[in-house]
């Protein structure tokens, strides 16, 4: 229960502080003008406490998952919100997400409907959810808009989890290859170079140049760890620009397969969300405005908030599609075909699904490829570091006594 301080008058006329637990404000208000005291002011403590834990992402997506399904199979149940929300606050195993739901349920005591009571958390629930949960409401088809959005969240957490797990073992592989060839070059290099120019050897100059390298990391690795930073830092900078980041995502969408690859995940990305929208009942004025703020390249940003702009005007969405060069023809004929069939909804959910399925198969092939290109470039390095090695090492029987 949340706890709140107070500043009151009492019996004797003297101004006490002090603080007290309730559901609300209101009812914190009562229990002291029962106590006989004058209620001067009284506060929530802990609020910013609580938006303080939710920034430290002690609350993840499966949380939002977990809370989402539930309650819409709660409602559509029949339980009442407050119940319902009392119910997953005792399920939970999880300290932070049941303070959260009591929270939600306290500020719905309290006169706050569910959209209200989860826009508090911005960095948990985004615009998108609590607008979806907002049109639910008004609607009365909240259970059903609520198992919509578990649907959606599933969706990404899915392929989120797919992309992750898929690049575990190349990550590995290359983390592996880097520490060893770090080793040779660092440590094991400069042992050998010191054998041979104390025995006056004359190196190979393979072995020459790997030594070189060797000596000069060792003596300039603060140089190159500066330069590195300067530009990383530099880079940052130039990205978080309006100009730059514009240059930086434009680049990105030319770049061969990695350009593909983006444009497929942003635009399924977009038509998921628009479509789920739509779905729930949202106008497409407003759908298209939520929709275009889960698009992170500002090309594509860019391009759909043109189509905002045409649709206001009247326009068909799917010929403000054919206008611009983001969008592939078949997801602007799909659209045509949904706007003239009047289901523009599911036939977005399935250019999504589309676009899923080919980002999977495709980052599938992707690092099933990576993995032997990895071991083939590491086991080059290495190897040509070691084989430098042995080129000098068999030329030490040239060495006169």
């Amino acid at each position: 229960m949340p706890e709140f301080t107070y500043e009151a008058i009492d019996h004797q006329g003297q101004r006490i502080t002090g603080t007290s637990s309730g559901r609300s404000q209101e009812e914190v208000i009562d229990s002291l003008v029962s106590k006989g005291l004058q209620p001067l002011q009284v506060k929530k403590l802990h609020s910013f406490e609580t938006l303080l834990d939710l920034k430290r992402k002690k609350i993840n997506h499966d949380d939002v998952l977990y809370f989402t399904s539930e309650l819409a199979d709660l409602l559509e149940a029949g339980v009442p919100l407050e119940r319902s929300l009392t119910i997953l606050a005792d399920a939970t195993d999880k300290e932070d997400v049941r303070k959260l739901v009591l929270d939600v349920r306290d500020s719905i005591h309290g006169g706050k409907s569910l959209s209200e009571a989860l826009s508090k958390y911005p960095e948990v629930f985004d615009k998108l959810y609590v607008n979806m949960v907002k049109v639910g409401e008004l609607g009365g088809v909240l259970p059903g808009v609520l198992k919509r959005l578990g649907d959606f969240i599933e969706r990404s957490r899915q392929i989120r989890k797919f992309i992750i797990s898929s690049s575990i073992y190349p990550s590995i592989l290359a983390f592996v290859g880097l520490v060893s060839v770090f080793i040779l070059v660092t440590f094991v290099v400069p042992k050998f170079g010191q054998i041979f120019q104390d025995l006056n050897q004359p190196m190979p100059f393979m072995t020459k140049l790997i030594l070189d390298m060797s000596l000069f990391i060792q003596d300039w690795w603060w140089l190159i760890f500066l330069i590195v930073t300067l530009f990383c830092l530099l880079f940052r900078f130039q990205i978080k620009r309006p100009e730059g980041k514009e240059r930086w995502d434009e680049f990105k969408l030319r770049m061969p397969l990695v350009g593909k690859f983006i444009k497929q995940v942003e635009l399924g990305r977009f038509a998921r969300t628009l479509g789920t929208l739509l779905e729930s009942g949202v106008p497409i004025l407003k759908g298209i405005s939520l929709a275009s703020e889960v698009v992170g390249n500002s090309v594509i940003k860019s391009a759909v908030q043109e189509l905002y702009k045409g649709v206001r005007q009247g326009k068909s969405l799917s010929l403000l599609m054919r206008k611009s060069h983001v969008f592939p023809s078949l997801m602007i004929h799909l659209v045509s075909v949904g706007e003239e069939t009047g289901g523009l909804a599911k036939m977005l959910l399935k250019i999504a699904d589309d676009f899923d399925d080919q980002v999977q198969s495709e980052t599938k092939i992707f690092l099933n490829m990576l993995e032997p290109v990895t071991i083939v470039v590491m086991g080059i390095v290495i190897g040509g570091i070691i084989m430098s090695m042995l080129l000098a090492i068999f030329g030490i029987n040239d060495v006169t006594f």
